[in-house]
Order: C-alpha cells, then sequence, then structure tokens
C-alpha cells in the first residue's frame, strides 16, 4: 500500500498542480476543508479519471467518492481493496 500512497500524492501534486510537495502530505491530511490541500469536486472528478487510468479501479457513484476522497490514505484503502 506505501506504493500506492506514494503514487496518489505524486498524481495529487502534478495533475491538480498542488503548491504543496509531496512530502508535505501525509497519508491522513484532509482533502477539503479547512487545513486540508483545498481541493474542489473539478479535482475530484479529475482524480476519479487518473484513479481509473493509473489503477485501474473505478469510482462509479458519488456517493463512493463522497466516502473515499476524505484522504490520500482513504482514497489508496480503496484502491486497494478494489484492484
Amino acid at each position: 500500500m506505501y506504493d500506492t500512497i506514494q503514487r496518489l500524492k505524486e498524481l495529487l501534486v502534478t495533475r491538480l498542480k498542488l503548491k504543496v510537495g509531496v512530502d508535505k502530505i501525509k497519508d491522513d491530511t484532509p482533502l477539503f476543508g479547512p487545513n486540508s490541500l483545498g481541493l474542489d469536486s473539478i479535482d475530484v472528478l479529475e482524480m476519479v479519471i487518473v484513479i481509473k487510468k493509473e489503477f485501474g479501479v473505478e469510482i462509479m457513484d458519488r456517493e463512493t467518492s463522497e466516502n473515499i476522497f476524505t484522504s490520500v490514505g482513504s482514497i489508496a484503502r480503496y484502491i486497494e481493496e478494489n484492484r
């Protein structure tokens, strides 16, 4: 799972053009809200596409995406469970 987490962090920074280094993102850093990475709904759509392309895992509905897009760790767990 370590490799999945690292790859997700890299993808977040490069694909979403985040102004934070990969090494500054913790596994439990919130993706939304105060003290978060500051993602929005468009970022989630981009990451859903990236996750399907990079990991072969589809996120089919809004409820699922709301549950997993809380932190890098929660996304990685979903990917590992659904590969």
